[in-house]
């Protein structure tokens, strides 16, 4: 096939069709095609779009601790959980593998090093604690610091400074924080609780102090739907932001069983676009309870999908530490814990998915460290320009 004789609107339209994987190794072929895949938005946008429309985008868990400061893995391939030398032989991995590396489990091979990709910063990252602020289509936002913000895109490398927050930023914690995309002005914003609200716009390229305040401030990342970030707050439940009107709202949680006051709740989005909301009690923290709420703002519309509990759980003392809801699955992290010395420690920690319409562990990967915070994205071409 001779390239010049295809008609650009061709050659977009075929390129469209492929997944980003195949596209980032085509770039090479031809300064053409290189053009069209990584600096076409309008084809960066399309691509993007005929995928999820086909519901091909390849979905990866992007997660960091203490040790090792970053991984990724892919959220559709985990692996079979199999006999109980596994976790000794994953950790051992764990161990000796580079401290930045993304993990494309393609196989049942899950500690073949040929299923590793390792990723490194297109940037000198500041020197400071790393937090994940969220993503929207394929784009990763950080904070270092707390004041330090970044967006990037793990599949193609690119990545910009965003501009000093300034004085928004003069205490050094996010309490609460947010990342969104309003398609009809093609902005993607950022949202972050100090000790003010104040909120990024890409189109801007600047930040604003907001002049409005929740009466009950929610807690850590949001979850975007609907344009619109979604906390929990356990004592007066879920706090909405509508990243457009840039106002809150109020939700109220599923009638779940009260019968504990430790209680440990997750939001997320369904298969069918809902908010959904996983409980975990801690009197009872072998199960996890998974609600929809199927018409969005109507509390009547709660819907329990099932209770998750394990049915060889893990020997000893432990616990999920956190829970990310998917659209078909949850990721949760398993923390265990022994007695040395009459203290408690944490052994092992691991991630595990479970299938909603199996109701069962189906695949796990232990890591090391501690304060895990993980988020998922999706592989994309796309970028955000001045």
């Amino acid at each position: 096939m001779e390239e010049a004789n295809l008609p650009e609107e061709i050659v977009v339209l075929i390129l469209s069709w492929l997944p980003v994987k195949s596209l980032l190794r085509f770039t090479c072929v031809s300064k053409r095609f290189h053009f069209i895949i990584l600096s076409n938005p309008k084809f960066a946008k399309s691509q993007f779009q005929a995928a999820r429309e086909r519901k091909t985008l390849d979905q990866r868990l992007l997660y960091n601790t203490t040790v090792p400061p970053l991984e990724s893995l892919d959220l559709e391939t985990l692996p079979l959980f199999g006999d109980s030398s596994y976790l000794e032989r994953r950790l051992l991995y764990s161990k000796i593998a580079p401290r930045l590396e993304s993990l494309h489990l393609e196989t049942t091979s899950f500690g073949d090093r040929s299923s590793v990709r390792k990723l490194q910063f297109p940037f000198q990252p500041p020197v400071g604690r790393l937090s994940l602020l969220g993503s929207c289509n394929g784009i990763v936002f950080l904070a270092f610091d707390e004041r330090v913000f970044y967006i990037w895109n793990p599949s193609t490398g690119f990545f910009r400074k965003l501009p000093d927050p300034g004085s928004l930023c003069d205490q050094r914690f996010l309490f609460n924080y947010g990342v969104g995309y309003l398609s009809a002005t093609d902005d993607y914003k950022i949202f972050i609780a100090t000790d003010v609200y104040a909120i990024f716009s890409s189109r801007a390229q600047a930040w604003k102090k907001l002049e409005v305040y929740s009466e009950s401030p929610p807690s850590f990342r949001g979850t975007l739907l609907n344009e619109a970030l979604h906390w929990l707050n356990q004592e007066n439940g879920i706090v909405a932001f509508d990243l457009a009107q840039e106002k809150f709202s109020k939700m109220t949680m599923p009638n779940f069983d009260e019968r504990s006051l430790n209680q440990f709740g997750y939001l997320g989005v369904s298969a069918e676009g809902c908010l959904s909301f996983a409980l975990s009690l801690w009197d009872a923290h072998d199960c996890i309870q998974v609600w929809v709420m199927k018409e969005y703002g109507v509390h009547d519309s709660w819907t329990k999908l099932y209770n998750f509990r394990f049915l060889d759980p893990p020997e000893g003392m432990w616990s999920f530490s956190r829970v990310l809801v998917l659209e078909t699955s949850i990721v949760a992290h398993i923390c265990t814990m022994k007695e040395v010395d009459n203290d408690c420690i944490t052994d092992v920690k691991g991630l595990i998915k479970i299938l909603h319409k199996e109701e069962e562990k189906c695949g796990e990967y232990v890591i090391e460290g501690f304060e895990l915070k993980m988020i998922r994205y999706q592989e994309s071409l796309c970028r955000i320009d001045d």
